[in-house]
C-alpha cells in the first residue's frame, strides 16, 4: 500500500472516531432516547384508550412480556372484566402461539389479586430441542385460550406494549445459546402481540485468551449452519493488520468439543522493532465450500455496553529482537476482538 493510501486511511479512521465522541452525536443518542420514551408513553396511551376499548372484551392486557436468556418466554397479561371462563373453578388456561396452519399451546397460570382482578401468567421454553414448543422459523401470533366445563374454548388477543425497555446494564439475550435460533417479541400493527423467530447465524465467539511471553492462544467456539469443515480445506484463522494485510494460521479443533477450536498466535515472530503500533483483528474460514469468513469477537452476550465491559488483561510480549511489545485485547462495537500492539517505546510517557 502507498504512503498516500495508508495516509487517506488513517485519516478517514480519524474522522470516523472523531464523530463517534462529538457532542453531536451525544444530543443524537439523547434525542432519540427522548423520542423513543415518548412513542411508548403514546402507544400505552393508544392501547388503553382505543385498542382496548374497541375490542370490546375479546383482548387481555399485556403487562409484561419479554423473551429471556434466550429461549424463555416470560408474559402476564390482565384479563378483561366479565371473563366468565377464568372464574369457573376448575377453569384451565393456555398461551396459544399462531402461524399460519400451525397452532402451538402451552400451560398457562390463572392468578387473582387482592383487588380481584383476573390475570394470567406464563413461562414457556421455546424450541424442541430443550424440551418446549417446537417453534420454527417465522412470525407468531400470540394469544389465550381458556377453559371450563364448556366444550367450546374462550380465545383473546393479547394487545400491549411489546417488551419492556432496558435501562441498566444488562438486556434480555435474543439468541438462544442452544439452538441458535433469534427470538424477538414486538407488536403487529394492529396492537397485537407477535414472536418472530430467526433462524440461526453463524458465527465465532472467543471463549478464553491464553497468554505468554511470546504470543496468545485463542480458544474459539463456532455456531450456526455451514460451518464445520467438509474435509476440502483445513479450517485457518486470518490475522489481518491495519493495512489489511493477511497472515493465516491454522486452526486446530479442542478435544472433547466438536465446535471449539483454538489457534496460537506467535506474537513474537510477527512483531518486529520497527513496526510500529500494529493492530489485528480475525477471522475464522472453515472448510466448508463457499462458507463467508466470520470475525471472532463476542458477538452475543446481554450487556447494553459490551466494549466497555468486556475489557481483557493487557500483557506484554518479548519478541526474537529483544523488543517489548504491550498487547491490549479490545473488543469493537460489533464485538470483533482486535488486538492492539505497541511497543513499549512507543506506549511510555
Amino acid at each position: 500500500m502507498t504512503a498516500p493510501r495508508h495516509a487517506l486511511r488513517v485519516i478517514k479512521k480519524s474522522a470516523r472516531i472523531a464523530l463517534r465522541r462529538s457532542p453531536v452525536m451525544k444530543v443524537g443518542a439523547t434525542v432519540r432516547r427522548r423520542a423513543a420514551s415518548g412513542l411508548a408513553s403514546g402507544r400505552t396511551t393508544f392501547v388503553d384508550s382505543v385498542l382496548m376499548p374497541a375490542s370490546q372484551g375479546s383482548a387481555a392486557r399485556v403487562q409484561y412480556a419479554a423473551v429471556l436468556d434466550g429461549h424463555t418466554l416470560n408474559l402476564h397479561a390482565t384479563l378483561p372484566a366479565g371473563t366468565e371462563a377464568a372464574d369457573e373453578a376448575g377453569a384451565r388456561a393456555h398461551l396459544l402461539l399462531v402461524n399460519g396452519d400451525t397452532r402451538l399451546r402451552a400451560e398457562a397460570r390463572i392468578e387473582r389479586d387482592a383487588a380481584g382482578r383476573t390475570s394470567v401468567a406464563a413461562t414457556v421454553l421455546l424450541g424442541a430441542e430443550i424440551g418446549g414448543l417446537p417453534v420454527t422459523a417465522g412470525r407468531w401470533t400470540l394469544g389465550l385460550e381458556l377453559r371450563d366445563e364448556h366444550p367450546a374454548p374462550v380465545r383473546l388477543r393479547l394487545l400491549g406494549d411489546g417488551p419492556p425497555p432496558c435501562t441498566g446494564p444488562t438486556r434480555p439475550l435474543a439468541t438462544c445459546p442452544r439452538t441458535g435460533r433469534r427470538h424477538r417479541l414486538g407488536l403487529t400493527p394492529a396492537g397485537q402481540l407477535r414472536l418472530t423467530v430467526a433462524p440461526p447465524q453463524p458465527r465465532a465467539e472467543v471463549l478464553r485468551i491464553d497468554r505468554s511471553f511470546t504470543g496468545a492462544r485463542l480458544l474459539f467456539a463456532v455456531y450456526g449452519p455451514a460451518t464445520a469443515g467438509d474435509g476440502a480445506a483445513q479450517p485457518v484463522v486470518e490475522l489481518v493488520d491495519q493495512h489489511r494485510q493477511v497472515r493465516r494460521r491454522a486452526a486446530e479443533p479442542l478435544p472433547g468439543d466438536d465446535g471449539a477450536w483454538q489457534v496460537t498466535l506467535p506474537l513474537a515472530k510477527l512483531l518486529t522493532a520497527g513496526s510500529g503500533r500494529q493492530t489485528w483483528s480475525f477471522r475464522y474460514v472453515s472448510g466448508h465450500r463457499g462458507a463467508k469468513p466470520l470475525e471472532l469477537g463476542r458477538h452475543e452476550n446481554d450487556l447494553t455496553a459490551p466494549r466497555k465491559v468486556l475489557t481483557p488483561p493487557v500483557f506484554t510480549v518479548r519478541t526474537e529482537d529483544g523488543t517489548f511489545v504491550q498487547v491490549k485485547p479490545q473488543y469493537t462495537r460489533r464485538g470483533a476482538l482486535q488486538l492492539v500492539c505497541t511497543p513499549r517505546a512507543l506506549g511510555a510517557p
